[in-house]
Formats: C-alpha cells, sequence, structure tokens
C-alpha cells in the first residue's frame, strides 16, 4: 500500500515510472511520426548487434554452432548494423542541418531503402 503514489500528468506517459504505463506509452508512439520508429529501429538494432556479436564471437572462436548457422550470427549483425549505420548518419545529419530537422521522415524512409539495398547486394554477392 506504501508503494501507491499519484503519477503527476508529465508522468502518465513515461514508462520508467510504472509498468503500467508501458501501453499507454506505446499507444502514444504511433501518434509521434515516422522519428519515433526510427528510435525504435535503431535501439532494437543496437540490441541485436550486441547479441550478434556476441553469438558471433561464440560461434567463430569457441566453435558453437546455433540454429540457423550463419544466418544468426554473420548476417544478423550485418543486416542490423547496416540500418543503424544509416540511421546514424540520418541523426547526424539532422542534428547538424536544418534542411535535414525539416526532412527527418524523408531521410528515415532514405535510411530504410539504402538498409534494403545494402541487405539485397549482401544476399546476392555473399549468399544467404
Amino acid at each position: 500500500m506504501g508503494d501507491q503514489r499519484v503519477v503527476s500528468p508529465e508522468e502518465a506517459y513515461n514508462p520508467a515510472v510504472t509498468f503500467r504505463n508501458v501501453p499507454q506509452w506505446v499507444t502514444r508512439a504511433r501518434k509521434r511520426g515516422w522519428g519515433m520508429w526510427a528510435w525504435v529501429l535503431h535501439r532494437v538494432t543496437g540490441i541485436l548487434l550486441l547479441f550478434g556479436t556476441l553469438f558471433h564471437v561464440l560461434a567463430n572462436h569457441f566453435g558453437y554452432t546455433f540454429p540457423l548457422g550463419t544466418l544468426l550470427t554473420d548476417d544478423l549483425v550485418v543486416f542490423a548494423g547496416a540500418y543503424h549505420g544509416f540511421n546514424g548518419v540520418r541523426l547526424l545529419l539532422i542534428e547538424t542541418f536544418a534542411w535535414a530537422s525539416r526532412n527527418e521522415d524523408k531521410l528515415f524512409w532514405a535510411c530504410l531503402a539504402a538498409t534494403f539495398l545494402f541487405c539485397v547486394y549482401w544476399a546476392w554477392v555473399v549468399g544467404l
């Protein structure tokens, strides 16, 4: 009973305040535009890079095998790294140039297109 406190309106959509606020935060994320989804994908690919690199080191250095083989180890790191890198360039442009901050949504779609083209090129050259 001592853990219950009144949440202010500013904290109402903050998922860090209570776990019960996560659904409201996620549903509000859809209304924030494409920049919010770029932010979410950037965080997800960062986590995928962390675990993908860990799996890659375990597979290559210690000889562990994983289901789906190189798709889980090498290709996951490349695909997640492609989006993460292109989105990082997008973020640098947005923070540096005024024209980029005005065209943030177009840059997000360009980032996705560049990621897709890179992944198609990777799959064609290296093969899955």
